[in-house]
């Protein structure tokens, strides 16, 4: 019996491969007809302008840019799969221009589930049975559908609800197809437009990513070893994966439940401070990168989710909670994580603890030493927070590099460390949420000091060694740091510890509820 029902779902898996190259047809000629339309409104518009300083250039290219952008959106959110995940990637590039960046941005990561026969065909290939042998019960609607897999809830012959994370049936033959037309596309923007930035280094992340991406085992990896970061902060959770039913297409995780990271009016609802979710964010991810030099690397809105906590409230949320309730952030989605070398990460810790010291030489050393002598300029004005406050000091700054065109800034980020690029990338990220959550640029300073300190003094390094830089090399003025960053949180409690007191007292006479800061 078992022998027959293998073998059609083998046909069954043939005919799926061949309709998804069959589909990939549609897709492929219409990002060719962007490729050919944009590429030739681009050249118009420079043979119409002949003096690129001008103001009517400028004004029309930005048109363009917008025009262009905008289409750009519709085709990769209709085409789905490698270009929406292109599409984001190319959002958080600061080196193509900004029209391009705020129409991609807000591209959502979202497809139309596919049908049940699909998702019981993909169990029953990577898991050697069928789902009602497997699964006490499972959901036949997807909860989610993004481009590359989508999520089903089911519950366990033991009981226990977990998700399920299915990969579409014929996905790999989809993303050769459609990274080819990717491919000759940029290489033939390469040509068209050689001054302007080079999609090379794009692809190739691209590539990279969706290679750790379609292998579930990595991500079921990725997920133990990040919860083993986090095993001592209680207010981040991990799901925990469940091996004997994962595989290299499917990964099922314990379910866990949760609004949105940056839904307001939900977390009030659910008596979760939107400050404090920020706090905790921060300081979870500050950790990654100078802690662990492990991170998530695709911390998006939908990859976050903050839930009360499930467990009784700590002390602080039972004396001086004023009627709000301890938070706990919910990372998903562990595909994508960077990984940063040891050394990298200390000069990174190095790096900040001479921000604590305002010591610019030794920062302008560290620099160069993680982005050369042109990077070594400009990092430390670009990294430390409120270093740039307006478009004068930024443009002045793009000057100082030599930065006058796209090409010359993609050159540059090509010649920093790729890690070191992409966790940028991801407190970029991480910034703009704990900022709407409602965090402010002195949290940032005292969170990101707290932990450079810490990691700055750890090494992973077969010899153990640290290698200090500048005045880092000094334990006094080490030590300094440390005094400095002591006092800077001892005080932040002190007045935070305060400031609640009193709220709790007015709300305990006015009977609505107050806003406490708990410390960091």
């Amino acid at each position: 019996m078992w022998a027959p029902q293998q073998e059609h779902s083998v046909s069954q898996l043939i005919l799926v491969r061949t309709a998804a190259v069959i589909a990939s047809v549609p897709r492929t000629a219409w990002a060719v007809s962007w490729g050919v339309r944009t590429g030739l409104a681009y050249a118009r518009c420079m043979a119409t302008h002949p003096d690129h300083s001008t103001e009517a250039y400028q004004a029309d290219l930005s048109a363009l840019h917008e025009a262009s952008a905008s289409r750009l959106r519709r085709l990769c959110q209709s085409n789905g799969g490698v270009y929406v995940k292109a599409a984001q990637l190319l959002s958080t590039a600061q080196s193509i221009p900004q029209e391009y960046r705020q129409k991609l941005e807000v591209l959502q990561d979202r497809a139309e589930p596919r049908g049940f026969e699909e998702v019981q065909l993909a169990v029953l290939q990577e898991l050697g049975a069928p789902i009602e042998e497997l699964f006490a019960e499972f959901e036949p609607q997807a909860r989610a559908a993004a481009s590359l897999a989508q999520v089903h809830k089911a519950r366990l012959l033991d009981g226990r609800e977990v998700a399920v994370k299915v990969q579409y049936v014929g996905l790999e033959t989809a993303v050769t197809a459609d990274f080819t037309t990717l491919s000759v596309l940029a290489k033939a923007a390469a040509q068209w437009f050689p001054n302007s930035f080079d999609f090379g280094w794009v692809l190739q992340e691209l590539k990279q990513n969706l290679g750790k991406e379609l292998d579930f085992r990595m991500e079921a990896r990725n997920a133990q070893r990040l919860a083993a970061c986090m095993a001592g902060r209680r207010r981040v959770a991990i799901p925990e994966p469940v091996p004997q039913l994962s595989g290299e297409r499917i990964i099922t995780m314990e379910w866990m439940d949760g609004c949105k990271l940056t839904d307001l009016e939900r977390l009030r609802d659910l008596h979760l401070h939107s400050r404090d979710v920020a706090i905790e964010l921060l300081q979870a991810f500050a950790q990654m990168t100078f802690v662990d030099g492990f991170v998530h690397g695709d911390p998006h809105g939908g990859n976050i989710l903050v839930r009360p906590h499930p467990e009784p409230q700590s002390f602080w949320y039972r004396w001086f909670g004023g009627g709000w309730v301890e938070p706990q952030l919910v990372l998903l989605d562990h595909g994508l994580i960077v990984e940063i070398p040891d050394t990298l990460r200390q000069q990174y810790c190095q790096l900040w603890c001479s921000f604590i010291l305002n010591d610019q030489d030794t920062a302008q050393a560290i620099a160069t030493h993680i982005a050369g002598k042109r990077g070594g300029e400009l990092l430390p004005k670009l990294v430390r927070p409120g270093a740039l406050r307006n478009e004068d000091q930024r443009r002045a700054l793009r000057t100082q590099a030599g930065v006058n065109t796209l090409g010359d800034l993609g050159r540059m980020l090509e010649g920093l460390p790729r890690p070191f690029v992409d966790f940028l990338k991801v407190q970029a990220i991480i910034r703009g949420a704990a900022t709407k959550l409602g965090s402010s640029l002195h949290d940032r300073l005292r969170i990101n000091a707290t932990y450079a300190l810490k990691g700055m003094s750890i090494s992973r390094l077969p010899d153990g060694a640290v290698a200090y830089e500048g005045s880092m090399q000094s334990s006094r003025k080490r030590l300094g740091i440390s005094v400095s960053i002591a006092a800077l949180r001892s005080l932040w409690w002190v007045g935070s510890t305060a400031i609640c007191l009193w709220r709790n007292v007015i709300s305990a006479f006015s009977g609505t509820d107050s806003y406490v800061r708990h410390p960091a």
